[in-house]
């Protein structure tokens, strides 16, 4: 730590149990999605992240994205 920072505070109870609440919640939404739904949202992160890895470091032959469209 630097000179005058304080140490971080720990999370409240209460942001602590709302936060897992809304992670219950997503993975339940997630589930309930079609799985041709789930494939498009892979495809559509693949699209987003692969680029940028491509920029720091050549891509592996299993990074390549898929040429795939649901």
């Amino acid at each position: 730590m630097g000179a005058g920072s304080r140490p971080r505070q720990r999370p409240s109870e209460e942001l602590l149990a709302a936060l897992r609440r809304a992670k219950a919640d997503l993975h339940e939404e997630h589930r309930e999605r079609r799985l041709s739904d789930k494939v498009r949202m892979v495809l559509e992160l693949q699209r987003i992240c692969l680029p940028l890895i491509a920029r720091q470091r050549p891509l592996r032959p299993w990074e390549r994205p898929w040429t795939v469209e649901p």
